[in-house]
C-alpha cells in the first residue's frame, strides 16, 4: 500500500514537471525560445527531484506497525506503560526530551492508536489504549493522585469512609474549598461516590477504583526508569 502510494505521488509530480514544461515552451516568443525552454526544462527537473525524493523513500510513513521502530517513540510506549497518567513535561523531563519533541512523537503515538490523552486539571495526561476502560481509569486516578493534597484526601477516604467535606477539611487541616474541587475531580474521575440518603451534605466513599487507585499508586518521586537501548 505504501510503495503504491509513493508511485502515485511521484506520478503526479512527473505529470505536474511536464506540464509545466510544455506550458512555459508555449508561452515563449519565437524569439525567447531558449530561454523558455530553459525555464520549462529548470521547473520539470525540479519536479522529477521531489518525485524521486518521494519515491525513494525520502519520506517514511508512520504507521501501526512502524511506529515503534523509533528508539524515543518506543521509550515513550514503555514509560506510559510504567507510569500511565503521565503528563507532557514530566515525561520530558524523565526521558531527558524537549517537550516539543516529546509531544511530536506522542502525537504518532496517538495518531497510530497506541496511545490516548485526556485533559485533567488543566493538563494533558496519557495513558495506552491496550487495557481498555480499566487502563483509562487507572491512569487518570494516577494523574488526580499526584497532586499532594488530593493523594491526602483519598488516603483519608479509604481509611475513613462516609465522611463529608468538612469533617474531611477539619481531619486534614485544608481549606473546605480545596477538598471541594479535589472531590469533584475525583467525583468525575469515578474514584469516589456520593451518597446523601441519610444526611443534607454527601458523604464520601472511595469506588473500587478508588481504593484500587489508592493501593498501586506509585510515587513519581520513586521511579526506577527502563530505558530501551
Amino acid at each position: 500500500m505504501q510503495i503504491f502510494r509513493k508511485i502515485m505521488v511521484a506520478l503526479v509530480f512527473c505529470l505536474c514537471g511536464l506540464c509545466l514544461f510544455a506550458e512555459t515552451a508555449a508561452a515563449s516568443s519565437a524569439t525567447d525560445v531558449t530561454t523558455g525552454l530553459t525555464v520549462g526544462a529548470v521547473l520539470a527537473a525540479f519536479a522529477l527531484f521531489i518525485a524521486f525524493f518521494f519515491f525513494s523513500g525520502g519520506i517514511k510513513y508512520v504507521t501501526p506497525e512502524n511506529v515503534l521502530e523509533t528508539v524515543v517513540r518506543k521509550n515513550l510506549y514503555e514509560y506510559l506503560d510504567e507510569f500511565p497518567g503521565s503528563h507532557l513535561r514530566e515525561i520530558a523531563r524523565e526521558l531527558n526530551l524537549k517537550p516539543s519533541n516529546a509531544a511530536w512523537h506522542l502525537r504518532k503515538l496517538e495518531q497510530t492508536n497506541l496511545i490516548r490523552s485526556r485533559l485533567i486539571g488543566g493538563k494533558k495526561v496519557f495513558y495506552l489504549v491496550e487495557g481498555g476502560i480499566e487502563t483509562r481509569n487507572l491512569a487518570i486516578a494516577e494523574s488526580i493522585l499526584r497532586n499532594e493534597n488530593a493523594k491526602s484526601i483519598m488516603d483519608f477516604l479509604a481509611s475513613h469512609p462516609g465522611k463529608h467535606l468538612l469533617e474531611i477539611s477539619q481531619a486534614l487541616g485544608l481549606n473546605h474549598h480545596v477538598v471541594k474541587w479535589h472531590l469533584k475531580k475525583m467525583y468525575e474521575a469515578e474514584l469516589v461516590e456520593g451518597d446523601t440518603s441519610n444526611s443534607a451534605y454527601p458523604v464520601y466513599y472511595p469506588t473500587d477504583v478508588g481504593y484500587e487507585a489508592v493501593e498501586n499508586f506509585c510515587d513519581p518521586t520513586k521511579k526506577v526508569i527502563k530505558i530501551a537501548s
